[in-house]
């Protein structure tokens, strides 16, 4: 257990008012100041956060610091409890392989570009709804959230006529309430759900994610309907909210940096880069990620007794000049570093090419076919989603 002569400072810790696309300004005192320090986190848990690029990086593929959320010491303010087998990101080796592997093929980057031309048609259709619609159009419920849910329906192969129960249950899931009461019916009703469809799948196999599963594995005995279901449950939860919030801050940054966007708008061939630089200044992990020493582990010159709880603060890490230099700064041109935005070792982001793929569509097409695209309200006006675990804005008006 941890020295009670250390003070514990509280966490999470607040952004600024005035700044909202900027994580915490604390963040950067712990960089130069403080780079392991121990916090008390919201949920009670008594917790290290590491802040630095370098050595957020190196605990991110350290072995002797774990994912497995049941284990004793693992932060609660990421898990309440732990999510039962088949989700894997909760878990480590040799769980974590087993049902990694099953999955990592249907996420190579050869496929993601194989789905290219689906969502440059649905993108388009998306702004041909805008269009049509007339400003103003709130961008997050019209377009950021609405191009990755289709995604994840296409990708888990849910059936088009249920699509819209499916997404009134995904965004009940996803949005922090205060009733509990909501978020636990909307998964119950998911789970519920998906689990009819792996069912229907296992009977009759078709060609997409669950089909492949249930056609494969479930019937070679390697993997159970419950495990699928919980699988399915943890990429729908990671697949749809970290883009639909990462669309949505990335939109509003651009929007927020002229010049950048005016350099986007001039040559579209710099999207991609634009988007690994939107990802990196906008890491949408507010918190970072949740781990637990299994061993003692000394990080920065410090020593991190065996137990103890672990917080990686991927959007500190993330704006460490160390790594990124004049990282507050957004720049689509940058060549320096690599962003922590999709982790990295074992528990790399499984979908990283596919939202990669998605926002590079997303949000060049947007730029290029409503080159006047603008902010409709205040910044002043706009509501954040400070109590979640994916950071974004609850609304983003915006007019041409």
């Amino acid at each position: 257990m941890m020295g009670e002569e250390l003070r514990a400072c509280p966490f999470p810790m607040a952004r600024d008012t005035e700044h909202r696309l900027d994580p915490p300004p604390e963040y950067r005192r712990l960089r130069e100041e403080e780079p392991v320090c121990r916090v008390r986190t919201s949920a009670g848990d008594d917790a290290w956060v590491i802040s630095r690029y370098d050595d957020v990086r190196a605990a991110l593929s350290d072995q002797r610091l774990s994912s497995a959320v049941a284990h004793p010491g693992y932060p609660r303010l990421f898990f309440p409890e732990p999510a039962p087998p088949g989700a894997f990101v909760q878990s480590d080796p040799p769980e974590h392989t087993r049902f990694r592997r099953m999955v990592i093929g249907q996420f190579t980057r050869k496929r993601a570009e194989e789905m290219r031309p689906y969502l440059q048609e649905l993108v388009d259709a998306r702004i041909d709804a805008m269009l049509a619609a007339g400003p103003p159009v709130d961008l997050v419920a019209e377009y950021a959230k609405e191009v990755p849910l289709s995604v994840i329906c296409k990708l888990l192969g849910v059936p088009y006529r249920d699509r819209v129960a499916f997404g009134r249950w995904v965004h009940k899931l996803n949005e922090p309430t205060a009733n509990p009461s909501v978020n636990k019916g909307a998964a119950s009703s998911l789970f519920q759900y998906l689990r009819r469809l792996v069912t229907a799948k296992a009977k009759k196999p078709t060609d997409d994610l669950l089909g492949w599963l249930a056609g494969n594995h479930l019937a070679n005995g390697e993997i159970t309907r419950e495990e699928i279901t919980a699988m399915a449950m943890m990429l729908l939860s990671a697949g749809y909210d970290t883009s639909a919030s990462a669309i949505s801050l990335s939109v509003m940054t651009l929007l927020r940096n002229p010049d950048q966007l005016a350099r986007l708008r001039e040559d579209p061939s710099l999207i991609n880069g634009a988007v690994e630089e939107l990802l990196r200044h906008q890491n949408i992990m507010q918190w970072g990620v949740g781990r637990v020493a299994v061993e003692d582990v000394e990080i920065a010159g410090r020593t991190i007794p065996a137990g103890d709880g672990v917080i990686l603060l991927l959007p500190s890490a993330d704006r460490d000049d160390a790594a990124h230099p004049d990282a507050d700064r957004l720049d689509i041109t940058r060549e320096t570093g690599i962003s922590l935005s999709f982790g990295h070792g074992l528990h790399s982001c499984v979908g990283k090419f596919l939202t990669r793929v998605e926002m590079q569509v997303a949000i060049g097409t947007l730029v290029r076919r409503i080159p006047t695209l603008a902010l409709a309200t205040p910044l002043e006006d706009l509501h954040y989603r400070d109590a979640a675990i994916t950071y974004s804005v609850r609304e983003l008006p915006v007019t041409w």
